[in-house]
């Protein structure tokens, strides 16, 4: 709600409140009033009195009828009118009620009707100084002293007491409000936790206090293992169960003079402060509180009567140290928890400056890595695949990157990197352009090969995957089946229907399929004899070793009878030596693919040897 409608609201809960206790004050003020009146005569306070309260019970009956603003402003001439009224009637010991017009204005209506009202009642005062003055007696409404002053204090009552009130409701629910909006501001509406906007606060407030007791503290990163799996497996109400349990636990792990503060999602942040004034001690101490969290964290949750285990990886940095910043703590213990959950999970890492460079080196690559997607800056190389009798079989596009400075970046490197920044749905796009444009070349030739494409997992859940190679291939004329997609088991963990589905599509336009690294990734061969495949691709670590290790041995005739007998083609990659190439052909492998009979080269070393291959052909046919 913002700020002037929830003023509007507390003014309208005020005066709701306000109307109720004006009507039973005014009844008990008034009657008295009335009475002594008609014993005196005074019928001109008799009417006042009388017309008030019946305009301010119709004014109570009304609320869901009038709107605010109209009741409000009739509340105000209500009262304005009963002041003008008995100022005329008894004198200036009725200015208490024109007083009280101004100050309810402001309260109920805003600061400008406010004054307006004072000035109009200024101008009530001066005017009413020009009529005849009342008579004396009626100025007390009585000759007894005492009876006079009870009559005095009941008006002061109703009017101080309508002002005293209101006041304190508005104020009630003006701290009301703001403890609310403390509670919002800089605490975690699902755990009750510090949130991000009051932890770094704190920790500032950490740092600055650590470097005058020069004690060291540490800063610790907690991020859940496993969360996002039972999240979207059991849905957010146990996910959210789970990370205040998680939070609770956290809790019972620090001191009091510790903070806990949940950052978002799944990540933690704990504060320890003063461990010890020398930087061993101090780390010796993190790291037992570490383990206390971590042991803490990888007991069952247990949900609804059922068990969720989530273990979490915790990543420390110690303060002070000279030029840090509340922001650069946070980005050291980040940084020291993705290196406990890339070591396997479920563990601690110690921040170094070595793990800050290497983040800030990834940084560097990543934004130059995009620029040189979009500045075309990336070029491709072909490596040949050869039957076994020496026939150039079809090619693999592999992408290479140099970079600016002039050296080259591993696609080890920055094709995992792709995939962590968001930037594999274009790469893999341009890959597949890529090979197009080597095929159009191929055909101004009269020349055609097979070429194989990775796509990513990343890339294959696109929705529009289907459309968006269809599209590519449409616009460059190439033949769907001289597109082979290359895909890892992997692809299959999760949502298998619906990526076999994919493929199906993909193979009614033509397009063919290759399972790459096969005998790796999914430990199920059931997806098999679902999918609509063309090829296996036998892992370089299978062939590395033979024919000396038995076990790559039994491994790949076995991935070559299984593929035989379910007609599908096998490459054999990483072939490097003559007896690995030997072995596999004489055990029926379809093609092979290594540096023994081609390394990756440039679009136009792939067209030579195929104009080559093909010269021999009609060369043989002639």
């Amino acid at each position: 709600m913002a700020a002037p409608d929830q003023i509007t609201h507390w003014r309208e809960k005020i005066f709701a409140r306000l109307v109720q206790i004006v009507l039973v004050l005014g009844l008990a003020t008034a009657i008295p009033s009335i009475v002594q009146s008609l014993r005196e005569g005074l019928w001109g306070v008799v009417v006042v009195d009388a017309v008030a309260l019946s305009w301010l019970t119709a004014l109570w009956r009304l609320q869901e009828v009038v709107s605010y603003p109209v009741r409000a402003m009739q509340f105000l001439l209500i009262t304005f009118a009963v002041g003008v009224a008995l100022m005329l009637q008894v004198g200036p010991v009725a200015h208490t009620y024109l007083l009280a017009v101004p100050c309810l204005a402001a309260l109920l209506v805003g600061l400008k009707p406010a004054i307006w009202l004072l000035l109009a009642g200024a101008v009530a005062i001066v005017l009413t100084g020009f009529a005849p003055p009342p008579d004396p007696a009626a100025v007390g409404l009585s000759d007894d002293a005492a009876l006079r002053a009870s009559i005095v204090a009941l008006n002061y009552l109703f009017i101080a007491g309508i002002l005293t009130l209101s006041c304190g409701v508005l104020l009630r629910h003006l701290a009301r409000s703001l403890a609310e909006g403390e509670q919002l501001a800089f605490y975690d509406p699902l755990t009750g936790l510090p949130n991000r906007r009051l932890l770094l606060d704190r920790l500032a407030g950490l740092l600055a206090s650590s470097e005058r007791q020069q004690a060291f503290s540490a800063v610790m990163f907690v991020d859940l293992d496993r969360f996002k799996t039972i999240n979207d497996a059991r849905g957010h109400a146990t996910g959210d169960h789970l990370l205040r349990l998680a939070a609770q636990r956290l809790s019972e792990a620090v001191r009091k003079s510790d903070t806990v503060a949940r950052i978002g999602g799944d990540e933690f942040v704990v504060l320890l402060a003063h461990l010890a004034p020398d930087l061993a001690a101090a780390g010796n101490a993190a790291q037992a509180v570490a383990e206390k969290i971590r042991a803490a964290l990888a007991q069952e949750f247990e949900i609804a009567g059922q068990g969720y285990g989530c273990s979490a990886s915790i990543g420390v940095t110690l303060l002070p140290r000279y030029g840090q910043q509340a922001d650069d703590l946070l980005r050291e213990a980040d940084t020291a928890m993705y290196r406990a959950k890339g070591a396997g999970r479920n563990g601690i890492a110690f921040f170094e400056a070595a793990m800050q460079a290497e983040v800030e080196r990834r940084l560097t690559l990543e934004r130059e890595l995009g620029q040189a997607i979009e500045q075309d800056r990336l070029h491709v190389v072909f490596q040949p695949q050869f039957d076994c009798q020496g026939r150039l079989h079809g090619a693999e596009l592999l992408m290479r990157w140099e970079r600016d400075e002039g050296g080259m970046v591993s696609p080890a490197i920055f094709i995992p990197l792709a995939e962590e920044a968001g930037l594999i749905v274009p790469l893999g796009l341009w890959a597949l352009k890529q090979a197009c444009l080597a095929q159009q070349r191929m055909s101004v030739l009269g020349l055609s090969l097979p070429l194989s494409v990775n796509v990513s997992p990343q890339q294959f859940r696109q929705a529009d995957f289907v459309q968006q190679v269809r599209t590519i291939l449409q616009e460059h004329g190439m033949e769907p089946a001289l597109l082979i997609l290359e895909v890892t088991e992997g692809l299959l963990v999760e949502k298998m229907d619906e990526i076999v589905a994919r493929m199906n599509e993909l193979a009614e336009l033509g397009v063919r399929f290759s399972i790459d690294d096969f005998g790796t990734g999914y430990s199920s061969l059931a997806y098999l004899k679902r999918m609509p495949l063309y090829e296996l691709k036998i892992d370089r670590s299978f062939i590395m070793d033979m024919p000396d290790d038995a076990s790559d041995v039994v491994i790949v005739q076995t991935i070559l009878a299984m593929a035989g007998q379910m007609g599908l083609r096998v490459v054999a990659e990483g072939v490097e030596t003559q007896a690995q190439a030997d072995f596999l052909a004489a055990n029926g492998c379809h093609a092979l693919q290594g540096y023994l009979l081609g390394r990756p080269a440039p679009l136009p070393a792939l067209l030579d040897l195929l104009a080559a291959q093909a010269a021999l052909s009609t060369g043989a046919a002639v």
